[in-house]
């Protein structure tokens, strides 16, 4: 009996949920994570191919209204570092990446580097010069008009090991 009402339950909801795409179909289309998805793979692949990068980090989010986003990690100092952010290139006019490391003067967190051009993506580079922890900040400072949420990945590499 449980069985059968779990069975029941969730062609129920996929029932609804069937219905709610067909009415939505092209928000759905439009929100989908996976237009942002294809543009990281194609970053990827021209990192890893044609800059000879090994990625050792890549996080798909998303950005809503235009606060700061952050994702932390430890940096050696064995490499210099490349991070690169990208919106949706069809929702975000411009993103804003920027890197901050805990100062060893003051204790507080103190930028390191940051690309805030008016471009729906951003990139920079970081040689640290001892092994720590790095907060990488993203945000959408502007939206094509009529949007207010949309997805971004940022991607962190370093030149493979010979």
């Amino acid at each position: 009996m449980k069985k059968l009402t779990l069975m029941i339950a969730m062609l129920f909801v996929g029932v609804i949920g069937l219905f709610a795409q067909t009415e939505n179909e092209s928000f759905y289309e439009q929100t989908s994570v996976q237009r942002i998805m294809l543009q990281a793979a194609e970053e990827v692949v021209s990192a890893e191919n044609t800059l000879n990068l090994e990625i050792v980090h890549l996080q798909i989010d998303l950005c809503i209204g235009t606060e700061w986003k952050y994702t932390f990690r430890n940096l050696s100092s064995s490499w210099t570092y490349l991070i690169y952010a990208e919106g949706e290139n069809t929702q975000i006019v411009d993103l804003d990446l920027k890197v901050m490391t805990i100062s060893s003067v003051t204790g507080e967190w103190e930028e390191v580097a940051s690309d805030v051009t008016s471009d729906f993506a951003g990139g920079v580079t970081v040689s640290p010069t001892e092994g720590r922890q790095y907060a990488f900040g993203v945000k959408a400072a502007e939206y094509v008009e009529g949007w207010s949420a949309s997805h971004y990945f940022i991607m962190i590499a370093h030149t493979k090991p010979q």
